[in-house]
């Protein structure tokens, strides 16, 4: 996630914490929720709409395979918006489920 970090489509990786008990994963605040919900909010998008968000998703894509590493759970749940904005920055997430290959 840490080699990530600087792509635009990609949640920011702030730092890691471990006490006794968990690792802590202090990641980029995404204050507008996950795109699964904003889909259902929203029920339908126009061409040019959806073309914006499909633009971001294979810009996270393509910036994890060039970086050699892949996704391995690419749903609307696993893309948050960096705010409740109508044109909010779509960000990749679910550290657990990216793979080096």
């Amino acid at each position: 996630m840490q080699h990530l970090s600087g792509q635009p489509n990609i949640v920011k990786f702030k730092g890691a914490y471990e006490d006794r008990q968990s690792v802590h994963l202090v990641m980029e605040l995404c204050a507008g929720g996950d795109l699964f919900d904003r889909i259902r909010a929203k029920g339908r998008y126009s061409e040019e709409a959806a073309a914006f968000i499909l633009g971001q998703i294979i810009n996270a894509v393509n910036s994890c395979h060039l970086m050699g590493v892949m996704h391995r759970d690419l749903k609307p749940e696993n893309f948050l918006l960096s705010s409740k904005d109508e044109n909010a920055v779509l960000k990749a997430t679910a550290s657990g489920f990216f793979a080096f290959h």
